[in-house]
């Protein structure tokens, strides 16, 4: 069996900044190469190493891939695989990072040029269909996160390695459940945890509360804005709403706007096809400021962006409803530490505009997560029986690593920082 070697860049004992090197004979890839976002602050960011063969990337969330245009502006032209989307929707994040960073006065190291370079290094490749990568075989196989999201199983002289990047284990309106049934035997299992200590509540509850929370700010006279990620969430949530009965108008702004048309374009990504095109019918896209003041001087439902209501439309239509008590603002997933959102809900206020602002909309926040609750990665871990358990992407890694082997007798362990782990 071949000595198989794993370095911590980042994304280990936090939710951010994904980057692991692996080394087997010859060839050094790395897996996922993301940027760590933190509110108010400059973004972090893991070393650029001394050399690197090819990127195998996941998915397109910025956690995950925000640093690759930092790989060739220090010489790394390397290949860049993943499923044919995530190329879309890397270019549609990357160049926003570019947009915020400058709005921001935030250092990333990158510019358009690099992020073009970024995606001319894209190499598509197929879910089940494996492909060599120097010394490696590797197979993506559907992650069931966002459309394109993959996990890599990875096969070098004998001994398996399979890299969950973030996986989902149940199915949503948008996307099948994580095929574990495809992935073939796992000796080395490295998997997220960013929920291994939650579980999730039922998605139909959510939905049902969702459609209540809409009819009824609809029926007061108010606005309803839903705030949520602009890749998958929103287009899920239009997709409920319709699933659920709900018949009205849905207007879609912000970056979820070209989000969605990436995903129509892609639609042998996501669950079905059809519920999709159904959904996108009852869309109507924000176009330009003259829709959004005309949208809210009547009842309305808004999908927007940002999520955790750090920028983007989100604020101008909160800024003119923000008096209004029966409009509702409703947060679609979990609110970090530092963000606006967070604070909106604990204080009642954010900031919009520079100003410290009180809103007296009713606040609500549902669970949509995209992520493997606890049950869900524990299933994992159960079907694969893998020897090794490297547990990465999560601030609660560590302890769910001590309680995998001294609870269930696995031999399993979080990495610090920049720490080797030889296989």
């Amino acid at each position: 069996m071949g000595k198989i070697s794993v370095t911590a860049l980042g994304g280990t004992r936090e939710v951010g900044k994904s980057a692991l090197l692996l080394e087997a004979g010859d060839t050094r890839v790395l897996l996922d190469y993301g940027m760590k976002l933190i509110p108010k602050e400059h973004p972090e960011f893991p070393p650029i190493p001394e050399k690197v063969d090819a990127v195998l990337l996941t998915h397109a969330h910025l956690d995950h891939s925000g640093s690759l245009p930092r790989l060739v502006s220090h010489g790394h032209d390397v290949p860049i695989y993943g499923i044919d989307i995530t190329r879309e929707y890397s270019e549609l994040l990357l160049y926003d990072a570019i947009k915020v960073a400058k709005l921001k006065d935030h250092r990333i190291g990158y510019g358009p040029k690099e992020v073009r370079r970024t995606l001319n290094n894209f190499r598509p490749v197929e879910f089940n269909v494996p492909f060599r990568v120097g010394d490696l075989e590797v197979t993506a196989i559907n992650a069931g996160h966002i459309p394109g999201s993959a996990m890599f199983h990875i096969k070098y002289d004998g001994t398996s390695v399979l890299y969950t990047g973030d996986f989902n284990t149940v199915p949503s309106r948008l996307m099948p459940p994580a095929s574990i049934d495809d992935i073939p035997p796992v000796d080395i299992l490295i998997t997220e945890s960013t929920y291994a200590k939650k579980e999730h509540p039922p998605r139909a509850k959510q939905e049902l509360l969702l459609k209540e929370i809409v009819i009824e700010t609809l029926k007061s006279g108010g606005t309803a804005i839903v705030a949520g990620f602009a890749i998958g969430r929103l287009l899920e949530v239009a997709m409920a709403l319709r699933a659920r009965g709900f018949k009205g108008r849905l207007f879609l702004d912000g970056m979820a706007r070209k989000s969605t048309e990436i995903t129509e374009y892609f639609s042998n990504r996501v669950r079905d096809a059809d519920d999709l095109k159904l959904a996108v019918r009852t869309i109507t896209s924000v176009r330009n400021w003259h829709m959004r003041k005309k949208i809210t001087r009547r009842p309305n439902v808004v999908l927007t962006t940002s999520g955790m209501l750090e920028g983007g439309p989100v604020h101008y239509y909160m800024k003119e409803r923000k008096e209004d008590e029966n409009s509702t603002i409703t947060l679609t997933g979990y609110q970090v530490d530092g963000t606006e959102g967070r604070r909106l809900i604990e204080e009642g206020k954010m900031e919009i505009e520079g100003e410290e602002t009180w809103i007296m909309m009713k606040v609500n926040q549902l669970n949509f997560s995209a992520h493997a609750s606890r049950s869900g990665i524990l299933k994992l871990i159960r079907e694969l029986k893998p020897e090794s358990i490297m547990v990465v992407h999560g601030e609660d890694s560590e302890e769910f690593a001590n309680e995998l082997e001294d609870k269930m007798g696995m031999a399993a362990f979080s990495p610090e920082l920049g720490e080797e782990v030889i296989f």
